[in-house]
């Protein structure tokens, strides 16, 4: 290819930052319901319609738009993200907003899955996974570090000023797809679903070991600032310090994972649950120490983010003939673990307390090691990098 592989890399990493950004809007729920004058529960609901549609959408979509060229995709998809955004700037009605926000959260799916299939087509021969940790870096600081970005936007200037800042890095990144990127066509010729590979017991066995990590880690990340408020007391400015610094840690990890997969793939796997395992029980007992506790929630930032690399290589090891497919299953096993694990945690935190997050965590970690152990191990799946 003619193009500089490096410079479409980074052009669609700075696309799924942009398109992650959209995650970010939780840190002002207050803003959203004072501007909506709705209650909290609606603009709950509000905001987590995104992270619930991508889950639903993430097993068809990205097959649907295979077969398409890739610049069109695309150019669709972002101004399809666009469009939806300007309406959300300007509209006071949270339903309209909402089928705006559900509409392109429709659509990403397609985008990540298509990408990360792109970036691997276009890596120079041995730094495929190098590339694809580019584009799951774009999705943890479109989320992780948009969140502050858009909750000092949104607290200082308001619910449309965060909104306005979303719609400008699309805008910027679709007009970076249209000068810089080429035109590549398609691989996938019919819109057919390989139902075989999905019912085999590898893929079942494979992907519910890999769901049960974001399940185990949501568990604990979701509820981490309500533990570092109740049981170590850091709160308000000292609270927020700290959540940035883990969000800036848990980036490292996904690059570390990256690395980590190319060394060693089937040791990263399987240690990963037992390590994690060890760092939240650290947290668990260290919880009356806070320089040691804090240590280890950054340790955990760690661990937290280099599980993006480990869930999406797994499943394009599972699937390897439909990349499309496998990092559309990997986004459903993404954000519907959040979403489970999230549940999870709240009912724990409800009926026992904050402290039982911990080992309710733990217990997902080790359902995924034996899973995982047994796949790999017994069933003898092939890894991509065997």
């Amino acid at each position: 290819m003619k193009n500089n592989p490096k410079l479409l890399v980074y052009i669609l990493m700075l696309s799924a930052l942009g398109i992650n950004t959209p995650l970010s809007i939780v840190g002002i729920i207050s803003q959203i319901s004072e501007y909506f004058n709705t209650s909290i529960a609606i603009t709950g609901l509000y905001v987590s319609s995104f992270t619930f549609t991508i889950a639903a959408c993430g097993l068809f979509m990205p097959i649907i738009f295979s077969k398409y060229e890739r610049k069109r995709t695309f150019v669709f998809i972002l101004t399809v993200f666009a469009i939806a955004n300007a309406i959300i700037i300007f509209t006071k009605n949270i339903y309209v907003a909402s089928i705006s926000r559900i509409i392109s959260a429709i659509f990403y799916p397609a985008f990540i899955s298509i990408a990360l299939t792109v970036c691997e087509e276009i890596a120079p021969e041995g730094e495929e996974q190098d590339y694809i940790t580019k584009i799951l870096l774009g999705i943890s600081i479109g989320s992780i570090v948009g969140l502050p970005i858009t909750t000092a936007i949104g607290t200082v200037l308001g619910y449309q000023m965060a909104m306005a800042w979303i719609f400008l890095i699309n805008l910027v990144t679709l007009i970076l797809i249209i000068i810089y990127f080429p035109n590549m066509e398609g691989k996938s010729k019919s819109y057919e679903v390989p139902v075989s590979s999905l019912k085999s017991e590898k893929f079942i066995m494979g992907s519910l070991g890999i769901i049960m990590m974001p399940i185990g880690a949501t568990i604990v990340y979701s509820y981490l600032p309500y533990f570092l408020q109740i049981v170590t007391h850091v709160y308000t400015y000292n609270l927020s310090i700290l959540l940035f610094v883990y969000g800036l840690i848990s980036i490292s990890g996904t690059w570390i994972g990256g690395k980590l997969i190319v060394k060693n793939d089937r040791v990263t796997l399987i240690g990963f649950q037992l390590l994690c395992s060890f760092v939240i029980a650290a947290i668990f007992f260290s919880a009356e120490y806070l320089i040691v506790c804090i240590l280890f929630i950054f340790i955990f930032g760690i661990m937290d983010g280099l599980g993006y690399n480990l869930i999406q290589y797994m499943e394009s090891s599972l699937l390897p003939d439909t990349p499309e497919l496998a990092n559309g299953v990997f986004l459903t096993i993404v954000n519907g673990g959040i979403a489970i694990g999230t549940a999870i945690g709240g009912f724990l935190v409800s009926g026992y307390g904050i402290m039982s997050i911990f080992p309710g965590g733990i217990l997902f970690l080790i359902l995924a090691f034996v899973l995982l152990y047994f796949v790999i191990f017994r069933m003898k799946i092939k890894l991509k990098f065997d």
